[in-house]
């Protein structure tokens, strides 16, 4: 009898540790786990100086979009323009065959994380994989610009299918963790 106790009691201990350690999980460790990649990651973009060109390899169809990058750090360098661009550019975006995209205005999303600022510019819908021709002319003075696949959708898709299973996780953790307080209790009533 005194061992068949102990085995709940024990049982019961480990719901709670296990509920306890789920709920932490859900709670803390893997929002921060998630969200952790978006802040830190840098503008590993393809970065360029502007006047000037880049080529890009578009590695599937989508939306592709030119940033300004206003504040950053380039090639060593830093660099702290006007979030307005300057009168006078001249933006240019081609496929491998030469066929010139259509470039949509857009400054409608910017980004800013510690020392690093940028607005996007505008975008390009790609049709398919291949090679890119981003070119932008003008007299100005020389800033960073850069050409990156969007990345909202899997922004969204990371905020909202992680908090899902987040509140999942934590709620599962808090479920377990009553009950192994139950089968506690009802060993010390015993």
């Amino acid at each position: 009898w005194i061992r068949r106790s102990l085995t709940e009691m024990k049982t019961g201990l480990k719901l709670l540790i296990t509920g306890i350690i789920l709920f932490v999980l859900g709670a803390f460790v893997l929002p921060f786990a998630m969200i952790l990649p978006l802040v830190l990651s840098n503008s590993a973009d393809s970065q360029f100086l502007v006047p000037g060109s880049l080529e890009f390899s578009a590695e599937k169809p989508g939306r592709y979009y030119l940033w300004n990058e206003h504040q950053t750090i380039f090639e060593d360098r830093t660099y702290n323009r006007s979030v307005d661009l300057p009168d006078g550019l001249k933006i240019s975006i081609q496929d491998a065959s030469g066929q010139m995209l259509d470039f949509v205005g857009d400054a409608s999303i910017s980004s800013s994380r510690g020392s690093h600022a940028s607005q996007s510019i505008g975008y390009v819908d790609v049709a398919q994989s291949g090679s890119l021709t981003v070119n932008v002319s003008g007299d100005v003075q020389a800033r960073v610009f850069s050409f990156a696949e969007s990345k909202l959708l899997k922004v969204f898709a990371l905020i909202f299918g992680g908090a899902g299973l987040s509140i999942l996780i934590a709620l599962t953790g808090v479920i377990v963790g009553v009950i192994g307080i139950v089968k506690l209790a009802q060993r010390t009533k015993d």
